[in-house]
C-alpha cells in the first residue's frame, strides 16, 4: 500500500468524492442547517466509504468548548510508583470521558518546562503535576489563566495550590522507629537525592527518629543519590562489606530497596541484616524473608488527585486543598530481624 493510500482521509477527500464543496462537508460534519437531504446523503456516503473520522477535539476547541484531555507530568513512568499513579488517574478520567496525556520529566527542570508547554499548547483542560521545579515554571502563568492544576507527591514553593501527597517525613520516622524497637542502633539510611522534596523529608524523618532515641548517626551510614536499582545494588554491597557493617538498613525509595535486597541475598546476609523499605515493591511477599515496607498506595494517590482536578473543572471554588496521607507499616519479616552483634 502506498503512503498516499495509508494517510488518514480528510474533509477535502470527502468533498472530492461526494462532488461537493469543502464548506458543505463542514456543515454536514458540524450538523449545521442549510444543507439539503440529498447533499447530506452524498457526504455521509463518502464519509463511510473513506472511513473519515472528524476531529472532535479540534471542533470543540473552535466552538470554545473542552478538549476533554488532561495532562499528567510525572518523574519516571518506568518507576512502578508513578505508573500506578497514572493508572489511578486514568480510571477517574475514563469515567469522566477524558483522555490523559502523560510524560516523564526525569526530574529535569528544563524537560518539565518543555513538557508542560506542550500540554498547554494542546489546550488540555487541567494538569496534574509531580513538580521538579519548586518555583513552578510555566505553571503559575497557566494557573493565572484559570487552568486547574493539582500538585502530586512533591510540593511547590508556594502553598496556595491543591496538593495530594504522602507523609514522607512521618513514614520515614515509622520505619526507623520500627528498627529501633527491634534492638537496632547501627542503622544505615539509603535514599534518593535529598534535594528532591520527598527524599529530603524522608531523610529528615530518619534523623528525627534517631535523635529522639538519643542515637547519633554516623556520616558513613547515610548514602543518598539519584541512582538505578543496579547502582544501588553496588552501593549496598559497599556498605555491607565493611568490617563492621550496619545491623539494619532503611531503604527510603523503591529502587533503593530492590538494589539492597539483591545485595543482601548475594552476600547471604538477608537473614542477618534487617531492612525496612519506603514504597511497596514487586515480589515483596515472594522473597524470603518478606520485605517490610511503609507503602504509599500510589493508585489511591492518583485517583484522589484526579477526583480533585475534576471537581475543580466542575466548578469547585473552595480554598486550596492540601491532603497528606498517613502512613502505616507492613511487617513481613525483613524488618523484624534482631541485631546479630
Amino acid at each position: 500500500m502506498s503512503r498516499e493510500q495509508q494517510r488518514r482521509p480528510t474533509m477535502r477527500d470527502v468533498a472530492d468524492l461526494a462532488g461537493v464543496s469543502f464548506k458543505t462537508v463542514s456543515r454536514v460534519v458540524n450538523d449545521e442547517a442549510g444543507v439539503s437531504s440529498e447533499l447530506i446523503a452524498r457526504v455521509e456516503g463518502a464519509i463511510i466509504e473513506l472511513g473519515y473520522r472528524p476531529d472532535d477535539g479540534a471542533r470543540r476547541l473552535r466552538q470554545g468548548g473542552s478538549s476533554r484531555v488532561i495532562g499528567f507530568a510525572l518523574v519516571d513512568v518506568a518507576n512502578p510508583f508513578f505508573s500506578s499513579i497514572l493508572r489511578g488517574i486514568e480510571e477517574v478520567a475514563r469515567r469522566q470521558g477524558f483522555l490523559v496525556l502523560s510524560g516523564s520529566t526525569d526530574g529535569d527542570v528544563d524537560r518539565e518546562h518543555e513538557l508542560l508547554e506542550t500540554f498547554i499548547d494542546r489546550r488540555v483542560d487541567g494538569l496534574i503535576v509531580v513538580p521538579s521545579d519548586p518555583a513552578g515554571g510555566p505553571l503559575f502563568a497557566e494557573i493565572a489563566r484559570g487552568t486547574p492544576v493539582v500538585f502530586l507527591d512533591l510540593e511547590p514553593d508556594l502553598a496556595s495550590f491543591d496538593l495530594i501527597r504522602t507523609d514522607h517525613e512521618g513514614g520515614a520516622a515509622i520505619a526507623t522507629k520500627h528498627l529501633l524497637r527491634h534492638g537496632h542502633r547501627d542503622i544505615a539510611f539509603l535514599g534518593d537525592d535529598p534535594s528532591i522534596f520527598s527524599a529530603g523529608l524522608r531523610l529528615r524523618g530518619f534523623h528525627q527518629a534517631m535523635e529522639e532515641a538519643g542515637i547519633p548517626v554516623a556520616e558513613h551510614n547515610v548514602m543518598c543519590g539519584h541512582h538505578t536499582p543496579e547502582r544501588w545494588y553496588e552501593l549496598a554491597l559497599q556498605i555491607l562489606r565493611r568490617p563492621n557493617p550496619p545491623t539494619a538498613l532503611f531503604t527510603a525509595q523503591n529502587f533503593v530497596t530492590i538494589g539492597a535486597v539483591r545485595a543482601l541475598h548475594h552476600l547471604g546476609l538477608h537473614r542477618k541484616v534487617a531492612m525496612v523499605g519506603f514504597d511497596e515493591v514487586d515480589l515483596a511477599t515472594v522473597v524470603e524473608p518478606g520485605i517490610t515496607v511503609v507503602p504509599q498506595h500510589p493508585l489511591d494517590l492518583g485517583r484522589r488527585a484526579a477526583e480533585l482536578l475534576f471537581a475543580r473543572l466542575a466548578g469547585l471554588t473552595s480554598p486550596a486543598q492540601r491532603e497528606v496521607t498517613v502512613n502505616s507499616l507492613i511487617p513481613r519479616g525483613s524488618g523484624e530481624i534482631r541485631p546479630q552483634r
